[in-house]
């Protein structure tokens, strides 16, 4: 008896790990981009697609459709143009991909129900940091 509980211990606790590292990504999720002093500047609703995205970056990009925006600062993230993302060794980027040499990047681990990280440009003269964001599922 006593090894039949050990077995589904372990058993459960694999079933565990294995959840909360999934890398599903579907669904609705809340998207919140922040500035450098962390205040929330634009706000999305977005779902993950498999359709291919255009990219002027190479990598397998799919469309991150927006359903909904607010923006604080119209010019901060751009919730108006079209967004893509890749899912790379459990590495998720979201951006603006199509503004070649201009990307806007948001870059965080998957893991879960949450994914937080960086939100960057990147062009020919290398990353700046413009801040942070907070992806939540549902919501």
């Amino acid at each position: 008896m006593k090894s039949l509980l050990r077995s589904m211990f372990i058993l459960a606790s694999l079933l565990a790990s294995n959840a909360a590292c999934s890398t599903d990504i579907s669904g609705q999720w809340t998207l919140s981009v922040e500035n450098t002093e962390h205040h929330v500047v634009a706000t999305l609703r977005v779902e993950f697609t498999n359709e291919n995205a255009a990219s002027c970056m190479g990598g397998e990009w799919k469309v991150l459709r927006v359903i909904s925006a607010t923006a604080k600062e119209k010019d901060f993230f751009p919730t108006a143009d079209p967004l893509s993302y890749q899912v790379d060794d459990r590495k998720l980027t979201i951006g603006r991909n199509e503004v070649c040499d201009a990307y806007l990047w948001l870059q965080g681990a998957l893991g879960g129900a949450s994914v937080r990280g960086d939100y960057f440009s990147l062009g020919p003269g290398g990353t700046t940091p413009l801040g942070y964001f907070n992806l939540s599922q549902g919501k």
